[in-house]
């Protein structure tokens, strides 16, 4: 019905070219407008995971020069001077300034009076800074002892040439009680033992200049990184030319990145030509037409132009990288317009493409886009992204392919008829018949190995893994950091909190814990803002401990003995009057200490506002005793650790809960979408089978290969999905096709499916070449899900049709249904479990100490039972016993059935448990139920008459009937055959009545060869006993075999007729029908609702009239019943609508007598009938056409024929109205029905009046309740 809709507004469209141009630039001048609105964010944390600690992290790390600083080194020489230094240090930093732009701040060359600066602070403030342990050393230093001996240390140093920095040192402090802490201090924080001198940062051995910065823009921007990085290494080359003797060096995270970015443009550039130029290639060699390739492209590209534009429009902020990564998806928007061009070839007409190709088109796109469209409900931004742009793009590639580009190819007089035949490589081989059992089998064996390796897939969290990192830029930033990242790795504690002073007390903890762990070897180094920014609370309490200290006492003890060594040793009075205010608290702090924590980066671990406090320590450790590390950490309340792996680990559990989202939503939207259109459980599961059985091929491969699923190809495997979605729709809709309509379409849909695998396995394979590892690792997981899927598409798939559907329909049997196959299963795994019951229960019998004629009563009885339950376990089956008041079971007979399944034994013998069977080979050496019917005295054909006839006269004389099948086998097509005379010589020796059973509908519930119990109805009826010696049956056996025969094929022919009413006929007239389509499996049940009682009466008025000609004969629901109720009749259906036709003519259970003609009833040659039916048809006429056919109709006409008309008429005003209302939405928008002439309705005078003209009987019935139908019965005479 959509391809007929899209159909007409393609001819609407192609009547009106210039409005649909007009319509489409302005529909893409809009989309254009939406462009130019996007803003596409690169940043890398846009793709972190949602919640509060990622996003605090992530603006922490947006906001501090956490990872965004760059150290620099030049080379000079250990003696250099300071005011060399300087200098060199300036030229540095001015040309850096310039070569840099504006992508690098806080260059710090020259830190002037950083050492003062720090000095001045720490000896301000010193009493804040230690803790109580520290004052052993301080009792120490005032020892008398050792106060003389500093003292007189302190003269010689100050007599000792040297900076005033360490005068100033040795006067403030001559005891040297502040000494051991600035060595801890520097040891703490000066790892690589690093100097400064006149602000001016040296490396231990003083052979480097060490400069810091940091990047000026957002650490996510890619592209600025790029620029940055050439900037910088064209200033490095210059530089390096320029002072050979001061080579620089440098390291910054903004180079890896940087790296990445221009690895992953040379990687896309190269392998995006070499699939270009292949695809081009194999597109030119597939159509041999150049200007098909570009035409091929435009649903792409407008799909794209689509996307973009809307998400403009909608969200104008998006991620950079979904839209890099939604470039994947071009293979399914390729795959459209392959399939329509590939289809366009195999028809040579436009619209019958259309028509076509829309419904599993549109269908595939429905269920892509619905799959794409869930992932808006991940974690992950670039997936949301990701889907949106999916969603979009394929719905606008999609609507293009079916509506504008039709019209394009035929403004541009594309001739579509001269595309050169199709090449044989691309013609791919069915299956051969006796392959396909083991070719299902190896896929189903394969199946179940690769699920049990699927449970070892494994997702890699390594950001390392899919990011490059040459040996040297590992050596530099081992050499200028002091982190070598095969090693060590750093990670960041965050201790936040509404209350400053509780953050900076879990700080404070932190440093403790830490400073703990170093001295154990646990820790590296850690930078920490505690080292000058004491908490308040610890602050005071230290300050308490201090003064507390230095009471009175002590301070005059202590002063009296320093005057006493100062004079001894000649300095003056007054010398150390600053050491003894810094004792007393005298001593004022001048350092701005802003300042001073800028200079120290400690600005950089801080984060206040109204909000919270975050408190930030960055630390490096050996990876190995990095686990301890967190651990220990972890257990301290309020603290967060973050880094690279976990992070990455985080990452990972998201992607794996996004993984397995796409999987399941992704999967029951596609399946849920695949059984509204198919409105079919069995359709639905063939289709989706293949996708099912690829996943899990994809993944045990990938698992048993060693292949992981990373944070980019997991993105694949949407678009695997999509595809393979696309593929196997494509493939149902061709076998639907053939089945449906005999057409031959799954070849054209399967070189398509080759075309589109090909182009996309050429555009992802060509990954393999790429060298970054992030783009390397899509190549393997896509070109291997495409191949799975194409497998499983072109194998299982075909095959399973062809079991269930295919292969019936050309056996004349109906096509396997969900539901009868699951009772199916069920009984007759029911029945395998009651033989085995029952041949536990033989055992215990003969076990019995009772006679063998009670154990004989016994398991007849339970054979008897358990057939009776086995016939009643399937509840889509009804049971309708007739006679049985017949059966004198104390008088033993020869019963005579027809036999057309193995339902028939187990009908028979639930009768009475005094029934026993002549039965065959099969069946009395069945391993199931051989030992026990051979127990329960069931008769061997092949024991032969005479020792039959004495095992027959033992089992009368114990009260037992035999039932015989006369036939001797079961009839195939339901048809009694020629009765043998073995049941009628038993009769005559036996001295037996016959009695008649009668067994309908057996073979339609299970037919000879079959293993699905089809929905129907199970009749018996036990007829009267015939006396053998009747003399009305004849003398002679032969006479009487003939005669009783007969009889019973009469009696059988008017059980049938009476059983084989519309209820139950219903069913078999439907498996016609069946998956040819929800809507027209709905308009049979509806059809069938309002016409049942009509198909009645109109067959018992016809008898036994042999032509019948059904006018508008649609999908032929009437003339299937007049057939199966009397298949002599020669039957010919005939309408102009020719899909209704070709569905009714491609019906699997009819047989020659029944055929159907798409033909114009106006231009046919109708022959000779002795029935015609114009129902629902006249109206569709014009004036003249209907008095024409009306007079070719009574022509044809036979004597005592008959001529049916059923129509609305004019005469019924009111309910005319609902009439042409219905007839309307049939015509118009539901196309149930075509017209191409206006309605045209009649009275009832204007057919009495054509009856007469005629010499016809007139007669006529109304026919329905709401509208103006009646029923004209028009009779011709026989003289």
């Amino acid at each position: 019905m959509i391809g007929d809709l899209l159909l007409k507004l393609n001819l609407l469209l192609s009547r009106h070219k210039a409005v649909f141009f007009i319509c489409l630039i302005t529909l893409i001048g809009a989309l254009g407008y939406g462009i130019s609105r996007l803003r596409v964010t690169e940043s890398i944390f846009s793709t972190l995971p949602k919640g509060e600690s990622f996003e605090q992290f992530t603006r922490l790390v947006e906001s501090k020069n956490i990872i965004n600083q760059i150290v620099f080194s030049l080379d000079t020489d250990p003696q250099i001077s300071s005011d060399e230094a300087l200098t060199l240090t300036e030229i540095f930093e001015d040309s850096l300034k310039r070569a840099s732009g504006n992508y690098i701040k806080n260059i710090q060359a020259v830190r002037p009076d950083i050492q003062q600066d720090v000095y001045s602070y720490s000896y301000a403030h010193f009493p804040e800074f230690i803790d109580s342990a520290y004052y052993a050393h301080i009792l120490q230093k005032i020892q008398p002892d050792s106060i003389r001996t500093s003292v007189a240390s302190a003269y010689k140093q100050l007599l000792t040439p040297g900076g005033t920095f360490l005068k100033q040192f040795v006067v403030n402090d001559p005891l040297g009680i502040s000494g051991k802490y600035f060595r801890e201090l520097n040891a703490a924080n000066n790892s690589s033992a690093m100097t400064v001198e006149e602000g001016i940062m040296f490396s231990a051995n003083r052979k480097q200049i060490i400069i810091t910065a940091s990047t000026a823009y957002d650490s996510g921007n890619s592209s600025k990184h790029v620029e940055l990085f050439n900037n910088m290494e064209d200033f490095r080359l210059k530089w390096n030319k320029q002072f050979p003797k001061n080579h620089l060096s440098y390291f910054g995270t903004f180079e890896i990145a940087a790296r990445n970015a221009i690895q992953v443009k040379q990687d896309s550039t190269r392998t995006m030509g070499i699939a270009l130029i292949a695809i081009i290639a194999i597109l030119i060699l597939y159509y041999r037409k150049i200007l098909i390739p570009v035409f091929i492209i435009l649903p792409g590209i407008f799909g794209g132009i689509f996307a973009v534009g809307l998400i403009g429009f909608f969200r104008p902020e998006v991620s950079g990288i979904s839209l890099a990564t939604g470039a994947v998806i071009f293979g399914i928007l390729l795959d459209y317009a392959f399939h329509f061009f590939t289809h366009l070839r195999h028809t040579g007409s436009v619209s019958i493409t259309v028509k076509e190709v829309s419904e599993p088109l549109l269908t595939g796109s429905l269920t892509t886009v619905l799959a794409f469209t869930a992932l808006q409900f991940t974690n992950s931004v670039v997936l949301q992204d990701f889907g949106l742009f999916a969603a979009l793009s394929l719905t606008g590639a999609a609507l293009f392919t079916l509506i504008a580009l039709p019209i394009i190819l035929q403004t541009l007089s594309f001739d579509y008829h001269k595309i050169p035949a199709e090449s044989k490589f691309f013609n791919i081989p069915s299956v051969p018949a006796k392959f396909k059992s083991a070719s299902l089998l190896i896929v189903a064996v394969l199946t179940v190995v690769f699920l049990y390796f699927a449970r070892f897939t494994e997702f890699d969290s390594s950001f390392e893994s899919l990011s490059m990192q040459s040996d040297d830029v590992k050596q530099r930033e081992e050499k200028l950091t002091g982190i070598n990242p095969d090693k060590d790795k750093r990670i960041y504690i965050f201790t936040a909190n509404k209350q400053k002073y509780q953050a900076e007390q879990t700080n404070y903890a932190v440093y403790q814990k830490l400073t703990q762990l170093k001295a154990e070897g646990k820790v590296r180094e850690f930078v920490s803002s505690v080292a000058f920014a004491v908490p308040t609370h610890i602050k005071l309490e230290r300050t308490v401990r201090w003064n507390r200290f230095w009471n009175a006492q002590r301070q005059a003890g202590t002063f009296s003995r320093l005057d006493q060594a100062a004079l001894a040793n000649g300095f003056n009075p007054t010398a150390f009057d600053n050491f003894k205010d810094w004792i007393s608290g005298k001593i004022e702090d001048v350092t701005d200490e802003d300042e001073l924590f800028y200079q120290l980066g400690l600005t950089n671990l801080v984060d206040s506002n109204p909000q919270q406090t975050t408190l930030i320590t960055t630390l490096t450790a050996d990876k190995n005793q990095l686990p301890f590390v967190k651990a220990e950490l972890r257990k301290m309340p309020g603290v967060d650790i973050f880094d690279r792996g976990e992070l990455a680990g985080s990452l990972l559990t998201m992607v794996k809960d996004d993984f397995n989202y796409i999987l399941l939503i992704s999967a029951s939207i596609v399946f849920l979408t695949l059984l509204i259109v198919y409105g079919r459980i069995e359709l639905t599961l063939l289709t989706f089978l293949p996708m099912v059985i690829s996943w899990i091929w994809i993944l045990g491969i990938a698992a048993i290969l060693g292949i992981k699923f990373n944070f980019v190809n997991v993105v694949i495997t949407t678009f695997i999905f999509g595809l393979g979605d696309d593929f196997s729709i494509f493939v149902t809709d061709g076998l639907l096709n053939k089945y449906k309509t005999g057409k031959e379409t799954l070849k054209s849909y399967q070189s398509a499916i080759i075309l589109s695998a090909l182009t996309t396995i050429v555009g992802t394979g060509v990954l393999f070449f790429a060298k970054h590892p992030a783009i390397h690792s899509i190549a393997f997981i896509s070109v291997l899900g495409i191949i799975c899927i194409l497998i499983i598409s072109f194998i299982v798939q075909p095959i399973l049709f062809d079991l269930f559907v295919q292969n019936r329909k050309e056996n004349k049997r109906a096509p396997v249904t969900f539901l009868p196959f699951l009772l199916s299963i069920t009984s007759f795994t029911y029945f395998l479990a009651g033989c085995l019951f029952l041949h536990s229960k033989l055992v215990t019998i003969l076990i019995l100490p009772i006679s063998k004629k009670k154990k004989r009563e016994m398991i007849n009885r339970s054979l008897s039972f358990y057939a009776k339950t086995v016939i009643f376990s399937g509840p889509h089956v009804r049971k309708n016993f007739s006679g049985t008041e017949n059966i004198e079971i104390d008088k033993p007979v020869i019963f005579i059935a027809n036999h057309t399944s193995f339902l028939d034994i187990l009908l028979a013998i639930m009768l009475n448990p005094k029934i026993v069977l002549m039965v065959k080979g099969w069946v009395y050496n069945s391993p199931f139920f051989g030992p026990i019917i051979r127990y329960a005295g069931y008769v061997y054909t092949d024991d032969g008459p005479e020792e039959n006839i004495e095992k027959m006269k033992a089992l009368v004389a114990d009260g037992y009937s035999l039932l015989v099948f006369p036939e001797g086998t079961r009839s195939k097509d339901g048809k009694i055959a020629r009765f043998h005379k073995g049941a009628f010589y038993l009769a005559e020796q036996l001295n037996l009545d016959i009695q008649p059973l009668l067994l309908h509908g057996a073979s339609e519930v299970l037919p000879k060869s079959d293993f699905l119990i089809r929905p129907g109805a199970l009749n018996v009826r036990v007829l009267p006993r015939i006396k053998f010696n009747d003399l009305k049956w004849g003398t002679e056996l032969r006479d009487k075999t003939k005669n009783i025969s007969a009889f019973y094929k009469s009696e059988f022919a008017a059980f049938k007729n009476e059983m084989e009413d519309t209820g139950y006929l219903k069913h078999r007239i439907f498996t016609n029908y069946v998956f040819k389509g929800p809507v027209l499996e709905w308009y049979f049940k509806a059809k069938w609702k309002l016409e049942a009682n009509n198909f009645s009466y109109y067959n018992a008025l016809i008898e036994d009239r042999k032509k019948i000609l059904d006018v508008g004969c649609g999908y032929g629901y009437l003339s299937f019943f007049l057939h199966y109720k009397n298949e002599n009749r020669l039957i010919t259906g005939i309408d102009y609508d020719e899909d209704k036709i070709t569905i009714a003519e491609n019906g699997y259970n009819k047989t020659a007598n029944l055929r159907f003609l798409y033909a114009d009833v106006m231009t046919t040659q109708i022959g000779e009938q002795d029935v015609i039916f114009l129902n629902d048809i006249l109206h569709y006429l014009s004036a003249e056409k209907q008095l024409n056919l009306l007079k070719n109709c009574a022509q044809a006409l036979n004597p005592d024929g008959i001529l049916f008309i059923r129509d609305g008429i004019t005469d019924l005003k009111e309910k005319h109205i609902n009439t042409k209302r219905t007839e309307a939405l049939s015509t118009g928008l539901f196309s149930f029905n075509k017209k191409t002439d206006e309605f045209h309705f009649f009275s009832s005078d204007d057919i009495r009046g054509f009856a007469k003209s005629q010499n016809l009987t007139f007669e006529m019935q109304r026919h329905s309740d709401k509208t103006s139908n009646v029923l004209f019965i028009l009779r011709k005479s026989i003289f």
